[in-house]
């Protein structure tokens, strides 16, 4: 499968409210208490929140399709940010990365993590970093040659307590 990606504007908003909330409620509602999701998808996807953000040299997010143009999912980088407790300096933080469901098991999360790496290396940052809850994906990301490096909390007050615990994940590069 092809994915292309593109870098969102300012003018891509609302596209991007609509591909954040459409990768993220079907698949995430069960892990928040009463209106956490709502609170969660108004942080993350708010017009205020996104204004800031899309106009923030130091954060891109990409959406990116197939060769049809169908949206296969987003990602989110901040372009240089330090991996926490003493790792590397030099690093790209991959934030959010969410797939569209017809895109599940096809590879396609591999395909947005080597593009990941490609702006990473086109940054020249020695690593690349995320954060997973313990109950996700971790096993796609060792797919890919990410490695556990640390513990993570997720301390969002409308999270599931059960929820929040995570890990600090890294590839070199």
């Amino acid at each position: 499968m092809f994915i292309t990606f593109q870098k969102c504007l300012l003018s891509d908003l609302e596209l991007l409210q609509y591909v954040g909330r459409a990768t993220y409620e079907p698949y995430y509602r069960h892990i928040w208490l009463e209106n956490g999701l709502e609170w969660y998808m108004e942080r993350c996807f708010g017009e205020e929140t996104l204004t800031r953000e899309l106009s923030d040299p130091e954060i891109e997010y990409w959406i990116g399709r197939d060769d049809l143009g169908h949206i296969a999912g987003f990602m989110k980088f901040y372009l240089h940010k330090s991996m926490p407790e003493k790792g590397e300096s030099n690093a790209l933080f991959l934030e959010k990365i969410y797939l569209m469901p017809d895109f599940f098991r096809k590879g396609v999360g591999q395909i947005f993590l080597v593009a990941a790496e490609q702006k990473a290396t086109e940054l020249h940052c020695k690593a690349l970093w995320l954060n997973v809850m313990t109950n996700g994906p971790i096993a796609a990301y060792r797919k890919a040659g990410y490695e556990i490096c640390g513990s993570t909390r997720f301390e969002y007050g409308l999270l599931k307590p059960e929820e929040r615990g995570g890990f600090v994940m890294f590839k070199k590069i």
